[in-house]
């Protein structure tokens, strides 16, 4: 099991396609890290995109948005922790 595990690694990485398995990770994750972290938050956001560094969230309340800026540092950290590798530099909130 373990040797096909490393095979399966091995091909992701060489056509590229790891990066976009950890992007839709991190979408998946958005949820539990807003549950977590703002829980007021959880119901009026949603991850949209991952691309270049750059998390992508839609946001129904400018009040959150303003949350989520102040915490950037903070939800960042917890996101890449749970990634287990530094992916995601910015958020960027969309009303």
């Amino acid at each position: 099991m373990q040797r096909i595990n490393k095979t399966l690694y091995a091909n992701l990485r060489k056509h590229k396609i790891e990066d976009k398995v950890k992007a839709t990770e991190l979408l998946k994750l958005w949820d539990k890290v807003i549950v977590d972290f703002m829980p007021q938050a959880s119901s009026q956001t949603m991850a949209l995109a991952y691309e270049k560094g750059v998390l992508k969230i839609a946001v129904l309340s400018k009040d959150i948005a303003f949350q989520i800026h102040l915490y950037q540092k903070r939800l960042i950290q917890m996101l890449n922790d749970l990634l287990g590798r530094r992916m995601v530099f910015k958020i960027v909130c969309e009303a």
